[in-house]
């Protein structure tokens, strides 16, 4: 279907210039490369794309970027530019600012929030607290994409390879949402760059070697008088590639062209330029270093500099042999190398001790950029200087407050080399790890850290690398072992009047009891140190604690705390995330829910997608359990969207656990078993002990749903195996109703009732609502016919707020009573388990209670699927927003998507509906499902 979407204001499609006419060397042989780059463009009214160049140096990607570039523009279309630059790329966001700098009149016109993190992440206001990247990414989708109203916009992104590090990242984030926007990104990466680009439904263009024919046909227009033997020579070691086509000829004399070892191609190149740049005078090639050197294109800067490091003035005159040479362009204001592997060369046989000179004089001549001068200062430095290492750590400051952490290391590290004791060193060498730590990056900790050393740490020290190293790691690891020296890392802080250190050491410990299942013995330590800290007992760390180590044992007592705080909401999305998650742990659910709703609103209005992803997770097990099944759906989705975006390989696994069991819950077998084996798969790639748990909790009720209830017996049976790899005693009880009920219909009722009674008694005598019905409906299938009822009715008065097992309670019941021969009582629970069931869409147990009523005599039509049903998840998702009011942008502002993708969606969802605008979007979600009859 085409996209709703038209480009007023643009020339239809005509070719003023064909491409092949740009004149250049390296488009010769490209017909079919540039023909795809103007199919893109000629498609534009069907939404933009990505398109990634690729190829190694000299292959021609810049003479292409450089075509579509006059192609667009001979169209009417707008194009922005970047490109990145080896020597710029500590600079944060140099290149995004580099690319937005003509739209930047229209900032004014993004929503506060996106405008305020835009500004600080190009260092323009410093009064705002530090941007996360998502939020900067968003604001640069919706200026690309406003602007893209007015004429479509073509993005050039050159030499991606070299992009600092912010921009690359905002520019990965746009790139997947561009299609259904007239924007175009091209972008070209050198091959061999540790660096990928592009989403899997980008465009790749690979740019391979011209062909023989191709190569002596530009080989002989640009050195037509070589003799055949050397032109062979040329052809074969060229290998396609223009740019050493081009230049090999005019560097090398013609008796040397075979002398020597054999080079590869890019340093044979490198040579080539050198060799030209060493026959200029000596001031040109000393302004050529400094432009080489220099972290920025500006002609008066790398004059003044010439000045400082010459001792005399220059001028534009004394780089008139360069540009003769075709070593730069000068453009305007601008100096430019005419090839990346120019400036390279020159670079690398610059003497160190004149690269030092060079980097001085450029510090002494930047006046008005503070972490340019700095970074430059530090380049001409070999010695300790505490001067210059305070003025790292206020440029990582400032980085940070731009939302660049990893140029905030960076500049922790040189901070650390500059400094002259082994103390000042340690210390900033640890808050660069902090910060590593945060991002998720264990390599570059453990770096960090091994410069540290172990000398002359005291107690705090030491406890504090366990932090940080604990942090670093991703938090799936199924290893015991770890929590002593946890504990250990506490007791050390504790000691040393670190509480706040001691209480986070022992809230990762308790986790790792639950995610891997430590002893009794272990759990009761880690319970005891938290207690000997005598912190606030309403601490979230400490009431964490006592529910990881305890869901069941110390269930009740967390369960009280939790609700007397629900009453206060907490501002911070993370003591709420941790409220939340400590909820769910223990089965209280409906609390879970609202404070993760809360901290997840929190999140997305900050642009923390990563944190964003892990706690749409767990609200979407909330919900789940609390009867929201379109809100977990919804949520399960987007926490897979952001945790791909994000690299969150365990949270895309534990959404897709979540999506597993509502499909098999409303009847989609095979679609649940689908989303089974892709979360099986990443679960043992991470080494989860605890998603395999609640895999194994999906597979079994959706194996209930289709009646093969050994078959769910086998799956549930493998939580209470200690010798299983899903084993796990803090998740177990998750499964506990789907377990006996799986026991009982085949027939292993003594395994039932052993798990029952492990359960009670863990949980003492005061379990948890949740734990409390499950128990209840686990004794009431098992119970005796006399004994029954009584636990129904207990269980019934219980499970108000827990819908799918309320109904499987009446269900339960009602069919218990027609067993009795009491058709008639029967019927009502029966009723009320359909009219549930039908409304959460499980359509296997709709259909049981419709069989059971007919047994008693009642005949009941079939469910009518509810309209919204017809949606996908994040079609209901904008849905819903639209139905509340919220416009495109503000949909795209709540879901990190374009406004163009939102209308786009509308108009796909008002068919589905039935409906042909928003008006009536409201009675449409509205419709819920029932009997037909």
């Amino acid at each position: 279907m085409s996209r709703q979407l038209k480009t007023a204001d643009v020339p239809r499609r005509r070719r003023p210039t064909d491409f092949a006419q740009a004149g250049s060397p390296f488009l010769q042989g490209r017909d079919d490369e540039l023909g795809l780059i103007d199919r893109q463009l000629d498609r534009i009214d069907d939404g933009g794309s990505t398109v990634v160049v690729s190829g190694e140096p000299g292959i021609g990607k810049s003479a292409l970027l450089d075509a579509a570039r006059r192609r667009a523009t001979d169209l009417g279309w707008r194009v922005l530019g970047m490109t990145g630059v080896a020597a710029e790329a500590h600079l944060p966001f140099a290149g995004l600012e580099q690319a937005l700098r003509p739209l930047m009149a229209r900032v004014e016109h993004l929503p506060p929030r996106q405008r305020a993190a835009l500004l600080a992440a190009f260092g323009m206001r410093d009064d705002a607290a530090p941007p996360d990247m998502f939020l900067v990414a968003l604001a640069t989708l919706t200026l690309l994409t406003e602007s893209a109203t007015r004429k479509p916009i073509l993005l050039v992104a050159d030499d991606v390879q070299w992009l600092d590090q912010p921009t690359y990242d905002v520019l990965s984030f746009v790139a997947r949402r561009l299609s259904s926007d007239p924007v175009i990104l091209l972008a070209a990466l050198r091959d061999g760059s540790n660096r990928s680009f592009g989403h899997a439904g980008a465009v790749r263009l690979r740019l391979s070697g011209l062909d023989e024919t191709a190569a002596g046909q530009l080989l002989d227009a640009h050195a037509p008088d070589l003799p055949p033997e050397l032109r062979r020579r040329y052809i074969a070691e060229a290998s396609g590639n223009p740019l050493a086509l081009l230049e090999l000829p005019r560097s090398e004399r013609a008796a040397d062209a075979g002398d020597g070892p054999w080079l590869p191609l890019t340093e044979r190149l490198e040579r080539a330029f050198f060799g030209r740049a060493s026959e200029l005078p000596d001031a040109t090639r000393s302004l050529l270093g400094i432009a080489a050197e220099n972290d920025a294109t500006s002609l008066h800067e790398i004059l003044r500099a010439g000045d400082v490091l010459l001792g005399e003035p220059t001028g534009i005159e004394m780089l008139t042999p360069a540009i003769s040479a075709k070593l730069i362009e000068v453009d305007g204001t601008e100096i430019k190398f005419r090839h990346p592997l120019i400036r390279s060369a020159i670079h690398q046989a610059t003497d160190l001790v004149i690269r030092q000179k060079i980097h001085a004089a450029l510090a002494a001549i930047i006046q008005d950029q503070p972490d340019r001068r700095v970074w430059h200062r530090a380049a001409a430095t070999v010695v300790p200087d505490d001067e210059l290492a305070a003025e790292h750590d206020r440029m990582a400051a400032r980085a940070q407050r731009r939302g660049s952490v990893i140029t905030a290391i960076s500049a922790l590290e040189s901070a650390a080399r500059l400094s002259s004791t082994a103390k000042a060193r340690r210390h900033r060498y640890l808050q660069a790890a902090e910060l590593a730590a945060d991002l998720g990056q264990p390599e570059l900790v453990e770096r960090l850290l091994r410069e540290v050393g172990a000398d002359g740490q005291g107690q705090v020290a030491a406890a504090r690398i366990g932090w940080i190293r604990e942090m670093s790691q991703p938090p799936t690891i199924n290893d015991p072992a770890t929590i002593p020296a946890l504990v250990e890392f506490a007791e050390q802080a504790r000691l040393a009047g670190a509480k706040d250190l001691a209480l986070n050491l022992l809230w990762r410990a308790g986790q790792h009891c639950w995610w891997s299942d430590a002893s009794g013995a272990v759990r009761a330590g880690i319970f005891e140190a938290a207690r000997r800290l005598e912190t606030c007992a309403t601490d979230s760390r400490q009431i964490a604690i006592a529910a990881y180590v305890g869901p069941l044992e110390r269930g009740n007592d967390v369960y009280t705390k939790l609700r007397e705080l629900s009453e206060k909401r907490t501002g911070d999305p993370a003591v709420a995330r941790m409220l939340g998650s400590t909820a769910n742990v223990i089965g209280a659910f409906h609390l879970g829910a609202s404070f993760l709703g809360d901290s997840s609103a929190a999140l997305r209005e900050q642009g923390r997608l990563s944190d964003l992803a892990r706690v749409l997770f767990a609200q979407a097990w909330a919900e789940m359990e609390i009867g929201d099944w379109m809100g977990a759906m919804r949520e399960a989705e987007e926490s897979v969207r952001f945790a791909e975006e994000t690299g969150g390989t365990l949270w895309i696994a534990a959404a897709t656990v979540v999506k597993a069991k509502l499909a098999g819950m409303q009847g989609d077998f095979e679609q649940s078993e689908i989303y089974a084996t892709q979360a099986e798969r990443l679960v043992l790639s991470v080494g989860a002990s605890f998603l395999l748990a609640l895999l194994q909790v999906a597979r079994g009720v959706s194996a209930i749903g289709a009646g093969r209830h050994l078959e769910a017996y086998d799956h549930l049976r493998r939580l209470f195996d200690p010798v299983d790899p899903a084993f796990n005693s803090g998740v177990q009880f998750f499964g506990l109703a789907d377990f006996v009920e799986a026991a009982a219909s085949c027939g292993k009722g003594r395994a039932a009732h052993a798990v029952i009674e492990d359960i009670e008694r863990r949980t003492a005598a005061a379990p948890v609502p949740w734990v409390a019905i499950m128990l209840a409906y686990g004794k009431a299938l098992l119970a005796e016919p006399d004994d029954a009822e009584p636990i129904f009715h207990h269980g019934l008065g219980l499970a108000k707020e827990w819908p799918f097992l309320r109904g499987r309670l009446l269900l339960a019941y009602g069919g218990w009573l027609r067993r009795q021969r009491r058709a008639a009582d029967a019927r009502a629970p029966l009723r009320a388990a359909r009219d549930i069931f039908d409304a959460l869409g499980a359509s296997p147990w709709s259909e049981r209670a419709r069989a059971e009523l007919r047994a008693s005599g009642e005949s009941s039509g079939r469910r009518t699927e509810p309209i919204w049903e017809r949606l996908t998840p994040q079609e209901l998702q904008i849905a819903q927003l639209a139905s509340e009011g919220l416009s495109n942008k503000e949909i795209g502002a709540r879901l990190y998507l374009s406004h163009r993708t939102v209308g786009y969606h509308l108009h796909r969802i008002f068919p589905k509906l039935g409906i042909t605008s928003r008006a009536g979007l409201h009675n449409a979600l509205a419709r819920r499902s029932g009997p037909a009859d």
